[in-house]
């Protein structure tokens, strides 16, 4: 692969090319501006997805599952061997059917976040279930050792305004992504094009997620290696969402991604 072919693109250009309406964007301002920020300075309640910063620093993101296997044995292989680390957002009644898999992420030193108990589409459902989705998934992550903040990702990205207020409410922090290879690169299979994709799309602050279980995303573990030491050549530095957060000096860029009334 060539280095020149993965130069990021100029900060106006890099990430997704999804359409986000102007309703949406009035409404994540809004929210943002009355949001209240963490101790890092992170607005809580607000979809994020990426930093806005200098630092050669990304957050790497797995979604769904996690599944007992083969997949999981390599995913941890490829990155001890790369000494990475990710933020896993696992669905609940998949981590209850195989709760000794949250010790072997944590030992390895990555996160767990909450993706819901069922992945629901949280903006077509009731609020009483969308919090007892949330709750029943944060109760889970305790009695399996997760301590701290537990950062949220909504199923598809999806909540209403209503949703949005609740998590604002609870001050959660709402960590979406800027770069999806599954979804941004349709009817790519080659691995090293996608890679090579991959890393034009992110820059400094980037927090990219990808869906390695199920066997929807076929390409995830065989561009994983070549995206990560690509990265390293650069320069960049792979670590989990919540560390990307705590980068100093950096400005959180709300996503205009999910949907809204």
């Amino acid at each position: 692969m060539s280095r020149d072919a993965a130069a990021p693109r100029p900060a106006a250009l890099r990430g997704p090319s999804r359409r986000a309406s102007i309703a949406a964007a009035a409404i994540l301002a809004a929210v943002l501006a009355g949001a209240r920020p963490t101790a890092a300075g992170i607005p809580t309640g607000v979809p994020i997805a990426r930093l806005e910063t200098t630092e050669r620093t990304i957050a790497l993101s797995f979604d769904d599952g996690p599944q007992a296997g083969p997949v999981l044995d390599t995913l941890l292989d490829i990155l001890a061997s790369r000494h990475a680390h990710a933020t896993f957002f696992v669905i609940g009644e998949e981590l209850a059917a195989h709760p000794e898999i949250a010790a072997r992420l944590l030992a390895a030193g990555n996160e767990l976040g909450n993706h819901t108990w069922t992945h629901p589409h949280l903006d077509s459902i009731p609020m009483p279930e969308v919090r007892a989705e949330l709750g029943r998934t944060d109760s889970l992550l305790r009695a399996l050792g997760v301590r701290g903040r537990i950062l949220m990702r909504p199923p598809y990205g999806a909540l209403s305004d209503d949703d949005v207020a609740l998590l604002k409410h609870q001050h959660r922090v709402v960590a979406l992504f800027d770069v999806d290879p599954s979804y941004d690169f349709p009817g790519m299979s080659a691995p090293d094009s996608i890679a090579a994709k991959t890393v034009n799309w992110l820059g400094p602050g980037s927090i990219l997620v990808m869906h390695p279980w199920y066997g929807n995303d076929g390409p995830a573990l065989a561009i994983l290696p070549r995206v990560l030491d690509w990265l390293d050549s650069l320069g960049y530095r792979i670590v989990t969402v919540s560390d990307l957060l705590k980068t100093r000096h950096a400005v959180a860029k709300p996503s205009l991604y999910h949907v809204t009334e």
